[in-house]
């Protein structure tokens, strides 16, 4: 089993939500480029420089939006996940290991990394996605 939780995983998601651009940001470079249109345009005089600026922005806050989605999105399904560990608490499971193993046992704890549920089988901790089999809850 690959390791749950390691600080390089953590430092490369934090090194990724540092690098975002904000609306800020964006609106910075934007008044950058229209206050100097020659060095934004390449030299070349357009006349619809103005249509870019609106699309550039339209663009980028559609793109953030579809993030501000996707986060949420994330964030309910990490909810869903631990609703549903919780539920295999005292419950029968088979757990798939690798290709060739698999684990069967009674859910023991569950447990949370990065807002993710795993479990706790026979003393060994599991990611949800490897359940293969649920039984009845005794």
């Amino acid at each position: 089993m690959t390791p749950l939780y390691s600080p390089a995983t953590a430092a490369a998601n934090q090194k990724e939500r540092s690098s975002d651009i904000s609306m800020d940001d964006f609106l910075k470079i934007l008044a950058a480029t229209m206050s100097n249109p020659t060095v934004s345009a390449g030299g070349e005089s357009g006349g619809n420089a103005g249509t870019d600026y609106v699309g550039q922005f339209v663009q980028f806050t559609t793109l953030q939006q579809i993030k501000e989605i996707g986060d949420g999105l994330s964030q309910s399904v990490r909810m869903t996940q631990q609703q549903q560990a919780f539920d295999l608490l005292g419950r029968e499971v088979t757990v798939k290991v690798d290709d060739e193993n698999n684990v069967t046992g009674k859910v023991e704890k569950v447990r949370f990394v990065d807002g993710y549920a795993t479990i706790v089988v026979n003393g060994e901790e599991y990611y949800m996605s490897g359940v293969q089999e649920i039984g009845e809850k005794k």
